[in-house]
């Protein structure tokens, strides 16, 4: 069998850059999708200095990166399996959507995080706010065309929010655990 090399896939890899950068310039910048997306990155920070317990920043913060981690690696692995596509992107040189997953994820799992401090409070919220993105919130990013589902259901996501808090706490907490016996 024929394989490509290194240097084919570097370059194939350099070309479809390239269109996607040409397609961004072309069709999205500056787009009322994009500025969506572009307020979406930042605006929600300051609403999150806002309500962060200052007292426990630096855990709920730890949290959010976490989270954030796992958002942008399991983003990266559907993208990439072609499970779905982001037509509009803030920055067309990643392939995922930054507002979501640098922002908008993170920081609603940050406050719940903070708000709901017992493993069932924190449980049961999770299940009301794994509802609402998959069968909420999804859909409607999928209306107004920022999200397109290729080979991915709505209901495939509800237990990945779940298990994506759940592990991240459980990450948190034992790191606090291990801290305080140090």
């Amino acid at each position: 069998m024929n394989y490509p090399s290194d240097e084919q896939l570097a370059e194939m890899m350099r070309q479809l850059t390239q269109a996607r950068i040409e397609n961004f310039l072309g069709q999205h910048i500056g787009t009322w999708r994009w500025w969506v997306l572009v307020i979406l990155l930042i605006a929600p920070w300051f609403i999150w200095y806002k309500l962060v317990d200052k007292k426990r920043i630096l855990e709920v913060t730890l949290f959010g990166v976490i989270i954030m981690v796992f958002t942008i690696t399991l983003d990266e692995m559907g993208f990439v399996l072609s499970l779905w596509s982001y037509p509009v992107e803030v920055i067309p040189i990643l392939s995922r959507l930054t507002s979501i997953d640098y922002t908008m994820l993170p920081i609603i799992f940050m406050l719940v995080y903070q708000y709901f401090s017992t493993w069932k409070r924190f449980l049961g919220a999770l299940v009301v706010l794994s509802t609402v993105f998959s069968f909420v919130a999804e859909p409607i990013v999928v209306y107004f065309g920022f999200y397109v589902l290729l080979k991915w259901l709505y209901w495939y996501s509800f237990p990945i929010y779940i298990i994506m808090g759940s592990l991240a706490r459980w990450i948190v907490k034992r790191l606090i655990d291990i801290e305080r016996k140090g």
